[in-house]
């Protein structure tokens, strides 16, 4: 019993060292494993702003040390710091990176040790700031890319870079909106200025006037029929960013809306008449003759409104 036992067991190691062999090489070096080294930056980024880029890594076996060239377009973004990275729960220290040439710098990667690390994540963070009043994009790309193994062979790898296009600051460029008349059609097109142009507009808080309504292209339109101030928040945004500003619209009535009802009927001509006798305080569209007094003679016009004779 105790001889079949030794055998089972010899088998088993058996097996294990077949196992071993074939994932190492003739020479005992652990055979290569094909990874992908890729920049991982942000799509869009606002001028004299600080980000990271990671240099991801996926799948890596046995990862010991590394090097590669990072460039940009030191016009658009330039870089400040390059800090560890970390593949499964190790920390890739960056040995040291330089500047090699204008928008080029070489960086190494050394994992203590001889162990070596498997799986994925990202072999450093690349601290970058957007260049002020430069806008524009630049690709992140890799070059000059070489990993090594904890025995000292090569990884095959593929190395794809990554862009970011630095753009403006997002700002609603409209300070105020133009006076109307109720009854009478309104637009007018809000400003933006900055983020990569694909604005989509909406009413944040408060309220338009009622009949007039804003477009998700920023247009505000429609007929006002409310008599007053009508004060709200409109917000843009590009999809990333995004800037809100408050703007009011006054409405006032029509001349012949004396009461402000925004109808012109006989309860005009009546309240004229009170305005004249000092009964009612007078709002605009009792001078319905627009001379700057109220008389008998915007109650005349009233009356050649309501049949239709003015």
């Amino acid at each position: 019993m105790m001889r079949r036992t030794v055998r089972i067991l010899n088998v088993v190691a058996l097996v294990g060292l077949l196992l071993g062999i074939a994932a190492v090489g003739g020479n005992g070096a652990t055979a290569a494993v094909a990874v992908t080294v890729s920049v991982n930056a942000p799509a869009q980024v606002v001028e004299g702003d600080t980000f990271t880029v990671t240099v991801d890594i996926t799948n890596v076996t046995a990862f010991d040390a590394g090097q590669f060239d990072v460039s940009f377009n030191e016009s658009v973004v330039q870089l400040d710091d390059v800090t560890a990275g970390l593949v499964g729960t190790t920390q890739i220290p960056v040995d040291l990176w330089n500047k090699t040439s204008t928008g080029t710098c070489r960086i190494i990667v050394n994992v203590p040790g001889v162990p070596g690390v498997n799986g994925s994540g990202y072999l450093a963070v690349l601290h970058f700031h957007a260049a002020s009043s430069a806008v524009g994009s630049s690709t992140v790309s890799l070059s000059n890319g070489f990993l090594n193994n904890n025995l000292g062979s090569e990884i095959t790898a593929t190395w794809a870079g990554d862009s970011v296009d630095v753009c403006e600051t997002l700002t609603v460029t409209t300070t105020s909106l133009a006076d109307t008349v109720a009854g009478s059609a309104y637009s007018a097109v809000l400003g933006a200025a900055g983020g990569n142009g694909n604005y989509t507009w909406s009413v944040l808080s408060g309220t338009l006037p009622s009949g007039l309504t804003l477009s998700a292209t920023g247009t505000i339109s429609g007929t006002p029929n409310t008599i007053g101030d009508s004060t709200f928040t409109v917000q843009v945004t590009d999809g990333q960013f995004s800037d809100s500003k408050t703007l009011t619209i006054s409405v006032t009535p029509r001349s012949g809306d004396a009461n402000g009802d925004s109808v012109i009927n006989s309860a005009d001509i009546t309240t004229v008449e009170r305005i004249i006798v000092g009964l009612e305080d007078t709002i605009p569209g009792a001078d319905a003759n627009q001379d700057g007094a109220i008389n008998t003679s915007d109650i005349t016009k009233i009356e050649r409104i309501i049949t239709g004779l003015a």
